[in-house]
């Protein structure tokens, strides 16, 4: 998918979550920052095309290691000890990049180094997914103005 589309879905799940966190600022730039971490061994993604990731990128591949919940998981966990504030944060953007990745047809291997590969008929930047990412931006701000008339929390 594409990095709007992944932004999208991670506004979603903020826009659910956002009234139950106590540094909400925090939670969304966290949320943001680590939506976007997985395509980062990609040369050809957003921000994977900048120099500063080519040495990641020598070392993974596209759609490996970082596109899997064991990353996800190992990554949220050692944040968990050192900084616990923002280990649920970055579970929830790694893991929704993760989930949209689900659904197109590269899919992901979602239990990385088990072979096992979660892969569904979507196109990246296909019609299909500029129609989804449409759809969920209206959700997105449907939810927005309700946050708004009935309070964060």
């Amino acid at each position: 998918m594409l990095i709007r589309t992944h932004v999208a879905f991670a506004i979603l799940f903020i826009l659910f979550f956002i009234r139950n966190i106590e540094n909400k600022f925090i939670f969304v730039i966290f949320v943001l920052i680590a939506t976007i971490i997985p395509d980062l061994d990609s040369k050809f993604s957003s921000y994977g095309r900048h120099l500063i990731f080519r040495p990641l990128q020598f070392f993974t591949v596209h759609r490996g290691i970082l596109h899997s919940f064991t990353t996800a998981v190992i990554v949220s966990g050692i944040l968990a000890v050192f900084w616990p504030k923002i280990s649920f944060a970055v579970f929830i953007g790694y893991s929704i990049h993760l989930l949209c990745d689900c659904f197109t047809k590269e899919g992901v291997q979602p239990f990385w180094p088990l072979k096992m590969k979660a892969c569904g008929s979507l196109r990246s930047g296909g019609k299909v997914e500029s129609l989804l990412f449409i759809g969920i931006i209206f959700v997105d701000i449907f939810l927005f103005f309700t946050l708004l008339i009935f309070g964060l929390g």
